[in-house]
């Protein structure tokens, strides 16, 4: 986890995405040399899971997550999100 958070593939394509707004697919072909983020798509595939069950309320900072990784808000928004609940 601390790995995965710190030096990651993830964390890395995150900071360039928050910082130079490009899209995931730009970044891997980038910065990763052929390979893939599973951040992006397993948060798609859990937001749907949510959506599907009536629980994206119960996370607000998960959705917070999804709305800035689908481009639909910036990422400081996450700030403002944390905030608000912790």
């Amino acid at each position: 986890m601390i790995a995965t958070c710190y030096g990651g593939r993830n964390r890395k394509c995150a900071e360039a995405f928050a910082k130079e707004g490009k899209t995931w697919e730009q970044l891997e072909d980038e910065l990763l040399g052929g390979q893939k983020l599973q951040g992006p798509s397993t948060c798609i595939s859990l937001h749907a899971a949510m959506t599907a069950r009536g629980l994206t309320g119960d996370f607000p900072l998960f959705e917070t997550i999804y709305a800035i990784s689908t481009g639909a808000r910036p990422a400081s928004d996450i700030v403002d999100q944390a905030h608000t609940y912790y």
